[in-house]
């Protein structure tokens, strides 16, 4: 079951299922993928022009949510921080 659930969130929550049918950020089609995240960061180096900043901060943002989701649905919370020790001042 859990495999399931892990692969559920593989699907991107960021587009719409309806405009968007192949929403798996690996497998899938559009501008939520890492395809598509890496064909925008090799603008970087094949024409630097083309590279629009602020469009793979969002793309980057969204596949790391998209990931973290996932990571959650395997083993719990794995982003949580616990912090042990406390300061005082």
């Amino acid at each position: 079951m859990a495999r399931l659930s892990v692969e559920y969130y593989f699907l991107s929550q960021y587009v719409s299922a309806m405009e968007t049918p192949f929403r798996h950020v690996i497998h899938g089609r559009g501008n939520h993928t890492l395809r598509a995240l890496t064909e925008h960061l090799d603008l970087l180096t094949s024409d630097p022009g083309r590279f629009d900043e602020s469009r793979f901060r969002r793309q980057l943002a969204l596949f790391t949510w998209t990931l973290q989701g996932a990571a959650n649905a395997l083993n719990g919370d794995v982003w949580s921080i616990h912090h042990t020790r406390t300061y005082t001042h």
